[in-house]
């Protein structure tokens, strides 16, 4: 009989704090492989920290969509005037060359076997790191459930709670979000996997602490804060428990750009870009005062 533990990590956002306490209960939960879906990066200003993690602790990573959007501005060299972009251009120019060359390595999605059981693994979707699969999203999932090859098919993506259901026979697995957690708790996220003579044994939905004043420290030195506070403000609520807020903010400011020009993608836009939210900056500036209170730096 062949028993094997898989943790897959989704969505980590440059958070290198609450990565190394996953990884070390990972590590007291005997298990023996990592899986990595992408999104390692950006939002958490630690990209160089998270990825030197990242490449010590397996070979099995995805881009996700925050991958993506460097790869592309090393491509294009897009001209962002935005006040919304400076954290990620700032975190495009605090990775080494090395490190955007190792991105633009990542596959978006991959095909696994572990001890007879198939595994389809992405970011978004099999066919995009950008399109959202949630446990909701009926159509999508039984498009992609029954053109599946593999037994089970995992990905992150959408900051959703972690879920699993059975659809048209194939397992399919969100695997939550390590490093920015939506609406409802300051903890990290990850999946167990246990495979035990050919099938899946165990699902195991894992919610880890971490010192969120650690990360607060971590930012204030980064020296991020002189180039934006909004954003990251926005990315500091998606840890202490406030991700309620950073949701608020984005729906206001679409609402107030469709109001304004009904436009809500930049009509010129490339690749990826297409799916880049771009707010005015008086807009972006007005939603930050109104949220201030929430704001912690």
């Amino acid at each position: 009989m062949v028993k094997i533990k898989i943790a897959i990590l989704s969505d980590i956002h440059g958070n290198c704090v609450a990565l190394r306490e996953v990884i070390k209960d990972a590590q007291e939960n005997n298990v023996d492989k990592f899986l990595i879906l992408g999104d390692l990066v950006n939002d958490l200003p630690f990209g160089n920290e998270t990825l030197a993690i990242v490449k010590d602790l397996t070979d099995i990573v995805l881009k996700g969509n925050k991958e993506q959007y460097l790869i592309e501005y090393d491509t294009e060299k897009y001209d962002w005037k935005n006040i919304q972009f400076r954290t990620v251009k700032f975190m495009y120019n605090e990775l080494t060359r090395e490190n955007i060359e190792y991105i633009k390595t990542l596959p978006h999605s991959r095909s696994l076997e572990f001890e007879g059981v198939k595994l389809l693994i992405a970011h978004g979707s099999p066919e995009s790191v950008e399109e959202q699969l949630h446990q909701d999203s009926r159509e999508q999932l039984d498009y992609y459930t029954q053109n599946l090859n593999e037994d089970v098919l995992i990905f992150g993506h959408t900051h959703d709670k972690m879920w699993y259901e059975n659809i048209n026979g194939k397992l399919v697995v969100n695997a939550g979000c390590l490093g920015v957690s939506p609406y409802y708790t300051s903890l990290a996220e990850y999946v167990i996997l246990d495979i035990n003579n050919g099938k899946i044994d165990n699902i195991d939905l894992r919610h880890v602490k971490y010192d969120l004043e650690i990360i607060k420290q971590k930012i204030i030195e980064s020296g991020i804060l002189s180039h934006d506070k909004v954003l990251m403000n926005l990315s500091f609520c998606g840890i202490d428990g406030n991700g309620i807020i950073r949701h608020k903010f984005f729906k206001e400011a679409k609402e107030l750009m469709l109001e304004r020009s009904g436009k809500w993608y930049k009509d010129d836009a490339k690749g990826i870009f297409t799916y880049f939210k771009l707010f005015d900056d008086d807009i972006w500036l007005g939603l930050a005062e109104k949220y201030k209170d929430y704001f912690v730096f």
